[in-house]
């Protein structure tokens, strides 16, 4: 991966480093303890997930699983099948719907919520993680109501008495989160889970993640966990973990070991486009008096960017919708263009709606694009809704970004889609649903290539973290960060990539996983 079209077939590995690549001719010469024959298999550097939420994965298990429903009746039977074996007054939590996958496509309320039940408080979650339903009994325990003031402008949704529906965007939801009991109650049951979880993400190629932290979504991250599962020999993977707050003691970004580090900074700037939270500059196209939700003002972000800035911590700012993305980077230009420091990256996570105007700036600025790539197979058929054409043309525009030299890295967004990096290869690639909806795929024109695909999840993973030197392709020097697949990308049909299946992974050339 250090170039499109180079490959090589043979590389040596010591001490954990890559020390050659070559002709099987020529590694052979090599002194070595053992020599494997992969008989032709594909060697890739091993994934690099640049945004996800581990914990709150964890935890979500414990919780009602939404994901397949096709109607709310069916999400709702789920849940009654939870409060049947859950004492009265215990808290409910579903988790992962998407209510466009409904046969309505409309968000419930509290009305339908309480029809399930009225002796436990529930609280369901948009796979987004950026809408929440809720019943009475949730509302009234977490003090919501028609005197409710949320710290952010229009995220609860009201009737026309001004008593709340029990549908909450963004930090309105916070309240409710504070007060549900955690369902791995001790640091040992996280860690314990979080360790499975890693594990498994080995199957899937993966080497290295950046596990983010949202404080206002209960998504806590834990920097000491890591550091006691990489004591117990229990880390297959490496961590670059980011938080929603300052890091104290003068840390900066990149403080830590090749497994762990302390990576950057997060601000959330606007919300979820399927929740129509993300702030768009016009209303939407199917929802005329909503133009988002803004976290934040112009001014708070400019305050919050100045000072992670001025403490030299890289920075993460979360913008989905064009205002959004507008506000973010008015913060940006307002600190950079001022003091520049040499080799800065900002990093502009999801970057999902944009304009002509969005881009020029951002090629005038040293920024990584962190996109979720499985977002635009997951979102075929309701974006154009939400966008209406025009706005739909610059919606998910990963040709165009990589065309005018931008960088750009994949994450899965965990628990918000899989982690199985294929998949968002296959997304990016072919802009199809996992059933292959549209045909031509979505906006195909904004198609990119295996190799581009392949990229975002090593080469410019790494290069976003500062680590490009280090690992992201398998060269002299570099981490033996590396996978074995079952078929090679670059040969296989596109659609068929979605399939490709990991069969062993290796980090600093230890064997983590090998598919049984």
């Amino acid at each position: 991966m250090e170039n499109e079209g180079e490959k090589f077939e043979a590389v040596a590995v010591r001490d954990g480093r890559i020390v050659a690549t070559g002709t099987s001719e020529e590694i052979l010469r090599i002194s070595t303890e053992d020599v494997i024959d992969l008989k032709g298999k594909t060697v890739l550097p091993g994934f690099i997930d640049t945004h996800q939420h581990i914990l709150s994965y964890t935890e979500g298990l414990q919780s009602v699983n939404l994901r397949e429903t096709k109607s709310f009746d069916e999400a709702k039977n789920k849940i009654i099948e939870r409060v049947m074996d859950t004492p009265s007054g215990k808290w409910i939590k579903g988790v992962k719907f998407n209510h466009e996958d409904w046969d309505f496509p409309i968000l419930p309320s509290k009305k339908e919520l309480d029809e399930i039940s009225t002796e436990h408080p529930i609280l369901i979650s948009r796979y987004c993680m950026h809408v929440h339903v809720a019943n009475s009994m949730a509302l009234s325990l977490a003090g919501i109501d028609k005197n409710f003031k949320p710290s952010a402008e229009g995220s609860v949704e009201v009737d026309q008495n001004g008593e709340p529906t029990g549908v909450l965007w963004e930090n309105a939801v916070t309240p409710l989160l504070e007060i549900i009991p955690d369902p791995l109650g001790t640091y040992e049951d996280k860690k314990n889970a979080v360790k499975e979880v890693l594990k498994d993400m080995s199957s899937y190629g993966i080497t290295g993640v950046t596990p983010i932290q949202g404080k206002f979504c209960d998504a806590m991250e834990y920097i000491g966990m890591y550091q006691d599962l990489e004591k117990e020999n229990s880390l297959p993977v490496r961590i670059y973990v980011s938080f929603d707050e300052y890091p104290v003691f003068g840390m900066k970004s990149g403080f830590g070991s090749d497994m762990i580090k302390y990576g950057f900074y997060k601000i959330y700037s606007d919300g979820s486009l399927g929740s129509r939270a993300a702030k768009l500059f016009e209303p939407y196209y199917d929802m005329p008096n909503a133009t988002g939700v803004l976290n934040y003002s112009q001014e708070d972000i400019n305050e919050m960017v100045r000072k992670a800035y001025d403490m030299n911590l890289q920075i993460g700012i979360h913008a989905i919708g064009d205002k959004g993305l507008d506000i973010a980077l008015n913060a940006i230009e307002n600190v950079y263009y001022k003091n520049p420091k040499p080799d800065y990256r900002f990093r502009l996570i999801h970057v999902m709606v944009l304009n002509e105007n969005l881009i020029e700036r951002l090629k005038s600025l040293p920024v990584v694009l962190d996109i979720q790539p499985k977002f635009v197979s997951s979102n075929v058929k309701w974006s154009e809704q939400r966008l209406g054409k025009e706005r739909a043309k610059l919606s998910y525009p990963w040709r165009r970004l990589i065309d005018e030299g931008l960088v750009l890295t994949g994450g899965s967004d965990s628990p918000v889609e899989p982690y199985n990096p294929m998949l968002g290869v296959y997304a990016v690639v072919t802009r199809k649903n996992l059933e292959g909806y549209p045909p031509q795929g979505y906006y195909p024109a904004q198609r990119v290539t295996v190799y581009e695909a392949l990229s975002m999840y090593t080469k410019n993973a790494a290069y976003a973290s500062f680590e490009e030197n280090i690992k992201g392709s398998i060269a002299v020097g570099k981490l033996a960060d590396f996978i074995i697949l079952d078929r090679d990308p670059f040969v296989v049909e596109c659609d068929c990539l979605k399939d490709i299946v990991v069969e062993k992974t290796y980090l600093a050339g230890r064997d983590v996983y090998t598919r049984s």
